[in-house]
């Protein structure tokens, strides 16, 4: 009888602690008072460039090539890796360093390192 009654008084101990909701952080008032989440935060710098970049270098590059805008322009479409590939060509295309500036190039004329 005392295992039964101590089962009893388990089993509601253990539905009372599942049956209470808990508080989604946002909604509680202490939390966000340190927490602040629910503060809009500013760009950091990384994003800002980030932007910056995309706007004054990718987009000019990629709009100059109308085969490419009028095959994604369908903003509907699902994400292809092969549009990112298609865009980044036309970037480089664009924006292509000389040897004279290329990273492996300045090793290679580098005393001992290179050849």
């Amino acid at each position: 009888m005392k295992k039964i009654t101590i089962y009893i008084i388990l089993a509601l101990m253990l539905n009372s602690c599942s049956a209470s909701k808990p508080t989604n952080p946002s909604q509680n008032s202490a939390l966000n008072s340190i927490s602040k989440s629910s503060q809009k935060s500013e760009k950091g710098s990384m994003q800002t460039k980030l932007d910056t970049w995309l706007k004054k270098e990718w987009e000019p590059s990629v709009k100059k090539d109308k085969k490419v805008q009028e095959k994604y322009s369908d903003k509907s479409r699902d994400f292809k890796l092969q549009e990112y590939v298609d865009k980044a060509s036309l970037y480089l295309k664009e924006h292509n360093s000389t040897d004279e500036n290329s990273h492996s190039q300045k090793i290679q004329n580098l005393p001992v390192i290179g050849k």
